[in-house]
């Protein structure tokens, strides 16, 4: 670490060239690499025309979730101290106000900026390093408390009076179907691995306003430490991991909330809405467990909507970085328009992930509840998209679920989805569909102005 003010020095770098170690690890690494004519031809094989609908698009609204977070400093003279923001939106919109963007060549930005302020989002504010909440011990135990009550309160209700339509009833809700011995099986409880401050469990607790606390050592325990994102929280460092953690989950906690809301109001409207997720169908870290839940009450929804004879439930996951775009970067120019590819394990683990060694239960055993696509648009636009799995579970009795996965037969609104990327593919950014460029606009905390901003608010709060 420099002091503040030293310039580094201009010749350092020659160490690394000249040392006979630093080239012999770097000709031992394995790595993604642009491939021959050849190569391409092989890699491309397995894409396919995507399947086209049979039937007219039962989509008729388009909700799309996006997250962001920024991590303030109270003060340039001690940036350590600091504040975590984290915004996450929605913004809905009809296809028809989609169809009307257009006039003749070109998109009429006053019809752009009204399908944006069609949005809703939540913010959430939380102690970061050097800043504790008044009567708790620690910064940990500060995030703890203000991340649960900010998941409770009345800005994350659809009914503002009644607490059990809150966020963090959603949280009990899918919670109450984790699998073994931490499952509930009701909604009004859900059961901590551990205890927080003495790590003693498992601790259950219920659904209810009245503070909680630990039966083995009587500290303050909380339903969202469930998550375990407070195992990231540091007292006197950046907790910027631990607001990416949250804002993960975040998004894909909102869409089950939604889900969860118009199940009990207007069931049958499930299958005229597109939720679309910045991001893959999974979710990382100590918080992984929440995927296998979802799995869990998709599948029950999708259940009951076939009894009405109906489609499943379309959620898209759509990736804008990583290592498939990485990928698909490399292998576009050789691939045609109109090109659809489910990703197996194999392909992933041998052209994709650098020979990774390949996970026993399959790739996204812990933390993927939906499969990745890459199609390449009949305009030649390319995304790469997850649908959930078809399955409440990755061990379904009498399932070969590593194989049938990437059996397109198996997602009937497949070709919905594909229909949808082409109806919504926006020239606003590079492979950008519209409902994520709106949500991201809406949501984005910039570093300039919007960072700044935050900065100066927190400094003012603090001071």
């Amino acid at each position: 670490m420099p002091y503040e003010n030293e310039r580094a020095s201009k010749t350092a770098h020659a160490d690394f060239i000249k040392n006979p170690e630093v080239q012999s690890f770097l000709n031992s690494c394995e790595y993604l690499t642009q491939p021959d004519e050849a190569e391409a031809q092989h890699l491309i094989c397995d894409f396919k025309p995507p399947p086209h609908a049979a039937q007219a698009n039962p989509v008729e609204l388009v909700l799309a979730i996006d997250g962001s977070n920024y991590e303030a400093a109270l003060d340039d003279e001690i940036p350590s101290t600091r504040l975590g923001y984290l915004k996450v939106g929605a913004i809905l919109f009809s296809l028809k106000d989609v169809s009307k963007l257009r006039e003749g060549r070109f998109v009429d930005p006053f019809k752009v900026a009204a399908l944006q302020d069609q949005n809703a989002s939540l913010t959430f504010v939380l102690p970061s390093a050097n800043v504790r909440i008044k009567g708790q011990n620690s910064v940990r135990d500060s995030f703890r408390a203000a991340l649960d009550e900010q998941l409770l309160s009345e800005k994350t209700r659809f009914d503002p009076k009644n607490f059990h339509t809150s966020l963090r009833s959603t949280l009990f809700f899918l919670a109450s179907r984790r699998p073994g011995d931490l499952g509930t099986g009701t909604p009004l409880k859900l059961k901590l691995h551990k205890c927080p401050t003495c790590e003693r469990g498992p601790v259950e607790l219920e659904d209810k306003l009245d503070p909680q606390m630990c039966p083995y050592c009587g500290a303050p325990v909380y339903p969202s430490d469930c998550l375990r994102i407070w195992e990231e929280v540091t007292d006197y460092q950046s907790n910027q991991i631990a607001l990416s953690r949250l804002m993960i989950v975040l998004e894909h906690l909102i869409p089950i909330h939604y889900i969860r809301f118009i199940e009990q109001k207007a069931f049958l409207t499930l299958t005229k809405i597109a939720f679309f997720i910045d991001g893959p169908l999974a979710i990382f870290g100590a918080s992984a467990w929440l995927h296998r839940s979802i799995m869990i009450y998709l599948h029950e929804v999708n259940t009951r909507l076939a009894k009405y004879h109906q489609p499943p439930l379309l959620i898209i996951g759509l990736q804008k970085k990583g290592q498939i775009v990485d990928y698909l970067g490399l292998i576009n120019r050789f691939l045609p328009p109109d090109r659809l590819f489910a990703i197996d394990d194999e392909y992933r683990y041998k052209y994709i992930l650098a020979n990774r060694e390949p996970s026993r239960g399959g790739f996204g055993f812990e933390t993927y509840y939906g499969q990745d696509f890459i199609f390449k648009t009949k305009q030649g636009r390319t995304f790469v998209f997850a649908l959930p799995y078809p399955y409440p579970s990755k061990e379904e009795p009498g399932s070969d679920f590593i194989r049938e996965k990437t059996d397109w037969t198996r997602y009937p609104n497949l070709p919905t989805a594909v229909q949808l990327l082409e109806q919504l593919q926006t020239e606003l950014y590079r492979d950008a569909v519209i409902p994520i460029a709106l949500a991201h606009r809406y949501t984005a905390i910039s570093t300039q102005p919007g960072g700044r901003v935050l900065d100066l608010l927190t400094r003012r709060a603090l001071s």
